[in-house]
């Protein structure tokens, strides 16, 4: 043990333990970053890990079972990714690993050093070279920035599955006939404007045709009646939207009742 620690071998492994140390926060910040990338185009992703993410979200609405925080799913399954069998949480944490065991094993040596009456130069290298690796490895986090990424990578997919896929999921599986009578309303009030449209021009046609042949008293009936005609279709059309209102009211209702007590 003597010959060991006065060899400096110690710190020849403290040495290669830094070292491998930065080479795996450099793999897991290629890794996060190209996951980075992939997460920009999910829906047309060849990513099989965010591909198995989508699958999943969508299998659940499919099932009637909505997912209540899209947060807690991004973040288990951030979780279950793994590199070469190692999970990505471990290979970002090697650094505090690392720190760990290299500030024990040069404080264990420095006491081995007093017990076996090394010299102070032995002792200050000892020390200058655990603040060295210590630096060395904090470098290594603000140049890779790995858990900034990670934490991009977070905000980026929770961004899309919450926002955007959750809405048209629910939309798709959940509330499908809202959906249906929405569309149904909107498609039903374009047809009606257009027969309207097409029944005022062939009013106006015949009113232009007759123009010539009727009398003033004649005129002012027509007018009046094609008055009363417009006034009776805004009556029809307010009691259309109030009636649609109100079956929208209810709908919303029930579904709240549904969900309080159920």
């Amino acid at each position: 043990m003597k010959q060991f620690l006065e060899n400096y071998n110690l710190l020849f492994a403290m040495t290669i333990l830094t070292a491998f140390t930065i080479t795996f926060k450099c793999i897991c910040a290629m890794v996060y970053q190209m996951l980075l990338r992939d997460s920009e185009q999910i829906p047309s992703t060849k990513n099989k890990w965010i591909r198995a993410m989508y699958t999943k979200f969508e299998a659940c609405y499919k099932l009637k079972i909505p997912v209540h925080n899209p947060d807690c799913f991004v973040e288990n399954h951030m979780a279950q990714y793994h590199f070469l069998g190692i999970s990505m949480k471990t290979l970002e944490n090697t650094d505090i690993f690392c720190g760990l065991i290299v500030t024990s094993a040069t404080l264990l040596s420095i006491m081995c050093g007093i017990y076996y009456e090394f010299p102070i130069r032995w002792t200050l290298i000892h020390s200058m070279t655990l603040v060295f690796f210590l630096l060395f490895l904090a470098a290594g986090e603000l140049i890779f920035q790995v858990r900034h990424k990670r934490n991009l990578l977070h905000l980026q997919l929770l961004n899309y599955f919450e926002n955007t896929l959750q809405a048209k999921l629910e939309n798709q599986y959940l509330h499908p006939e809202e959906r249906r009578a929405y569309e149904n309303a909107y498609f039903d009030t374009e047809e009606e404007t257009d027969k309207k449209e097409q029944k005022e021009e062939q009013i106006a046609a015949a009113a232009e045709h007759l123009t010539t042949s009727i009398t003033p008293d004649m005129q002012e009936l027509i007018d009046s009646l094609l008055e009363e005609s417009k006034i009776t279709e805004k009556i029809n059309e307010q009691q259309e939207k109030l009636h649609a209102a109100a079956t929208t009211e209810k709908y919303h209702l029930v579904e709240e009742i549904i969900k309080e007590y159920f």
